[in-house]
């Protein structure tokens, strides 16, 4: 995967926007990539300027017109101050371009057709937007909108930790869990990282019974033998992208009741500040785009920062 592949960013300007802004100053391997900051306005309705037939609605239709500009010009001025902050923490300056689109049929349709008309390595978004989302509601609506359909793209869904390059990858020897690996590696590749590799079962697998002598147990034991292999892969995969091997950690939790709480009891003891998940795991099943456990870690971790492969 090329580095002259863009990352899209999206901001609305808002208080969580400049959440978005630290994040991306924060993590260092976004430094080398070209980044493009994007919004999506909201123009005057058409239905306006049909009051334009008298002199009272011509008042009033200049006004509306009026708060539009200075909508759109207070939105450039947040997009040019977030990308003099981003080149103050590192970035080249041609790295970053700046794109406005005025909203057509909706923002999260507007933020996919930029994805489908463009050539794009992620999609970074956070959980909210502006202050007007509900309180207590984890994803607002153009986020969860995102999660669900921008299923073509690596989706950096960004979290509120600390940023210290420590990522839990979730591995359950899947095809989809080795493209997370993967985009790991290539974003992670060459640098000073920290990674937890996890794999979880519910069951536990124990010594007592002979193979062959009870199914359940011999079922708990394959397995655990495709985890282990999975881990191996997965560890094979970032050391070749230039990880260092004691950088990297496998971990195979047992016993669990259930996979997503173990998955992030296990990222917030290690005190990482990602979690790396496939959009569907072993279960996969055709017209699904997200599978039940990384739905309920997104919807359950509301600090952690989320990348969600396809």
């Amino acid at each position: 995967m090329s580095d002259e592949k863009k990352i899209l960013v999206t901001l609305d300007g808002s208080k969580r926007a400049e959440r978005t802004v630290n994040y991306l100053c924060s993590f260092k391997p976004f430094r080398n990539r070209q980044v493009t900051l994007f919004n999506i306005t909201t123009p005057v309705p058409e239905a306006y300027y049909d009051l334009t037939r008298d002199s009272f609605s011509k008042i009033a239709v200049s006004q509306v017109k009026a708060w539009e500009m200075g909508q759109k010009k207070i939105m450039t001025q947040f997009l040019e101050d977030a990308r003099q902050e981003m080149i103050a923490a590192g970035y080249a300056p041609g790295n970053i371009g700046v794109k406005l689109s005025s909203r057509e049929k909706g923002v999260a349709r507007g933020i996919l057709n930029e994805i489908r008309n463009n050539e794009y390595h992620c999609l970074v978004i956070r959980r909210k937007g502006s202050a007007n989302s509900i309180l207590g509601v984890t994803m607002g609506g153009v986020a969860a909108k995102l999660v669900e359909k921008a299923d073509s793209i690596p989706l950096i869904i960004a979290g509120t930790r600390e940023i210290r390059h420590y990522l839990c990858i979730a591995v359950d020897g899947s095809p989809g869990s080795m493209h997370a690996v993967r985009f790991t590696a290539d974003m992670m590749g060459k640098t000073d990282c920290h990674i937890l590799l996890c794999a979880i079962m519910r069951t536990t697998v124990t010594n007592s019974v002979p193979e062959g002598q009870d199914p359940f147990a011999d079922m708990s034991l394959q397995a655990k033998r495709i985890l282990d292999d999975g881990l191996a892969t997965a560890k094979e995969i970032l050391t070749r992208a230039g990880i260092p091997e004691d950088r990297i950690e496998t971990r195979l939790v047992q016993g669990a009741e259930s996979r997503a709480g173990a998955l992030l009891d296990t990222a917030r003891a290690a005190e990482c500040d990602t979690i790396v998940m496939s959009r569907r795991g072993v279960s996969d099943v055709e017209n699904f785009n997200l599978g039940r456990i990384p739905r309920k870690i997104i919807y359950a971790s509301r600090k952690f920062t989320i990348w969600l492969i396809p």
